[in-house]
Order: structure tokens, then sequence, then C-alpha cells
């Protein structure tokens, strides 16, 4: 390895568009299973895919779910759901790590950007482990952990928004160049 490859950062080293192309097929491939795992009722969306909530339409969606329900939303959120944010993270890592690299920004906070996946990673997970311990728990209510899934997924989904905005926005910046030669 030379010693320029070493000062690399190491997302910077392992970015690559084959793994690009991997970790998009598993994207799509995980997507699927989860929003399947995860049942498509429109009067009991998950509390995932809300941007927020209270602590009472927590209850009210596990008290939905049943007993079976929350079962498998345990083990959804703790599988599939847990799979699914690690590779849309680093997918999009990736991408914005091949992008900038592209675009010849090599500024450290263009760099930093390709660490803002992980943020929403985080938060994903914390809301996610929210989630199965108050499925877990149920019938007991924790209000106080309600409140903070909320915020966990309030942060994920901004997070998320200024991953996919970002990701965009190079990726455009990117093509645009692309077509100029």
């Amino acid at each position: 390895m030379t010693e320029h490859a070493v000062r690399r950062p190491l997302l910077q080293r392992l970015s690559s568009w084959p793994l690009f192309l991997v970790l998009l097929v598993l994207y799509l491939v995980v997507f699927r299973l989860l929003m399947q795992g995860m049942g498509d009722s429109a009067d009991n969306p998950p509390l995932d895919l809300m941007f927020s909530y209270t602590p009472d339409q927590v209850y009210t969606n596990l008290s939905a779910l049943g007993e079976e329900g929350r079962k498998t939303r345990v083990l959804v959120s703790s599988t599939l759901d847990t799979a699914y944010p690690l590779i849309y993270s680093s997918l999009f890592a990736v991408l914005i790590t091949l992008t900038t690299h592209f675009l010849g920004l090599t500024h450290k906070g263009w760099i930093m950007l390709a660490h803002l996946p992980f943020a929403a990673l985080i938060f994903d997970l914390a809301e996610n482990t929210s989630i199965i311990v108050m499925a877990l728990q149920y019938p007991d209510t924790m209000t106080g952990l309600a409140r903070m899934a909320s915020v966990f997924t309030s942060l994920k989904w901004i997070s998320v928004s200024l991953v996919i905005g970002a990701a965009g926005m190079l990726s455009m910046m990117a093509l645009v160049r692309r077509l100029k030669r």
C-alpha cells in the first residue's frame, strides 16, 4: 500500500463503484423485505415511517398490532430494520465519497459530508431499539421512552433528508460535469 493510500480516510479507501452497486442491490432487496415484514396497514402505519408521534400514538399502534403483530414487529425491527440503516447509510456514504472525489472536492468539509449518513444510522438504530423495548414491555407504558423514540425518529428523518439532498446535489453536479466533457 502506498504512503498516500494509508493517509486517506478509511471511507475514501473503501469506496468504489463496485461496492456502491453491491450496496444498492442489498438496499433494494432489504427494503422490499422490510416493507413486507412491516405490513402495509394504512390504519396502523409503522412508527418508523411517521415523522413524529405522541406516547398515546405509540401505545395505540402497539395495541392495534396485537400480540402476534408485536412479536413480528420486534423480529423485523431486530433483524431487517437493523440491517437496513447499516446498508442505506453505507450506500449514501460511499455515493457521497465517490461523487466528491469525482468532482475534486477535497476540502475537509466535503470529506466530512460523507459521514452524515452515519448520523441517520445512529438515530435509526436508537429509534428501533426504543420501539423494540416498548413492544417487549407492552402493556407497560414507558412515556419517557416513547417521547425519546419520537425525537429519534424526527432526527432520523431530518438526517435522511439532508443526506438525500446532499447526495442528490452532488450527483447532479457530477452529471453536469460529465455531460460537459
